[in-house]
């Protein structure tokens, strides 16, 4: 997905030489040229981003082969997508953005509890690993007046991705929805809330919700899990009110595909809301904006 979406993907200078090297060596077929376009506003460490054909495919997507013709030195954003990362000094927490349809299909496929588990380096070089970086990072408050131990947010954590549930729609979901809107930073942005999408919950979502809790409930512990809202808000507050956003969110978003097909929430739906979710929250959303938005505050 994250090939064929037009995103702006950053190309790491030193990916360059390899890329170059591997359109000489394996002669692909490029149907766009040059393949890196200039990005005034990069970092100095960034060349430039990828270039998109005329259909918004990334100019290496299916060039001349199945799937990306330069898999093996692609910039580092492509090598991490769906892994959201946190690295803090308890090591590293791995999630996912459930944008990735591999991703949500696991959320309907897992079978067992939900916990917390050990798991392999996501890339082969564990240097390479990019993430909110918070080890240096006071571990996340508890009140307004106490800090916790790391044991004890990891305790914590545990706690709350095994009782996490995703409820019915609430009276407070669109000011949640926009609030998550708002920590889109332009010149994106996201498509507000159709005025009968509550009508739109009632009639094509209410009926079945019930059918989707272990979904539901899977989707609302990854956004306890590693949530960077931990150390960019106000520490399990932010976490706590970051996840009810989440929620939220993918409250309206399946209310919103039941309106757009005319037909009951099912599966394919669902999916797609949950896919709709990730992308506003892990992909168009600032996540310090998410963090402070939580709050009910944000700046401006």
């Amino acid at each position: 997905m994250c090939c064929t979406s037009g995103w702006p993907i950053p190309v790491e200078r030193e990916r360059v030489p390899l890329i170059e090297e591997a359109i000489s060596r394996d002669v692909i077929p490029l149907r766009v040229l040059p393949w890196l376009a200039p990005d005034a506003g990069a970092p100095e460490e960034v060349a430039g981003i990828l270039a998109l054909r005329d259909n918004g495919h990334c100019v290496f997507f299916e060039a001349g082969r199945p799937g990306c013709s330069i898999h093996d030195v692609k910039p580092s954003a492509c090598v991490h997508f769906p892994y959201v990362c946190l690295i803090d000094q308890r090591g590293v927490r791995v999630n996912l953005s459930h944008y990735c349809p591999t991703a949500v299909s696991m959320l309907f496929e897992h079978r067992g509890p939900i916990e917390i588990v050990e798991g392999p380096n996501p890339l082969q070089n564990a240097d390479a690993l990019e993430g909110l970086d918070a080890r240096d990072a006071l571990p996340p408050a508890r009140s307004e007046q106490q800090l916790m131990s790391f044991d004890e947010f990891s305790e914590w954590e545990r706690f709350r991705v095994s009782t996490a549930r995703v409820e019915e729609w609430n009276d407070n979901d669109l000011a949640l929805f926009e609030q998550a809107r708002a920590a889109v930073p332009q010149p994106w942005s996201w498509q507000p809330v159709p005025d009968t999408i509550s009508s739109a919950w009632w009639s094509g979502v209410a009926p079945v919700w019930h059918r989707f809790d272990d979904v539901c409930t899977r989707y609302a512990a990854a956004k306890i899990f590693g949530s960077w809202s931990a150390y960019l808000g106000e520490g399990l507050d932010a976490v706590t009110k970051t996840a009810a956003m989440a929620a939220a969110v993918l409250r309206i978003e399946s209310a919103r595909q039941s309106m757009l097909y005319g037909r009951a929430l099912d599966r394919e739906l669902m999916s797609e809301a949950i896919r709709q979710s990730d992308l506003l929250l892990v992909h168009y959303a600032d996540p310090s904006l998410l963090a402070i938005s939580s709050t009910g505050r944000l700046p401006g």
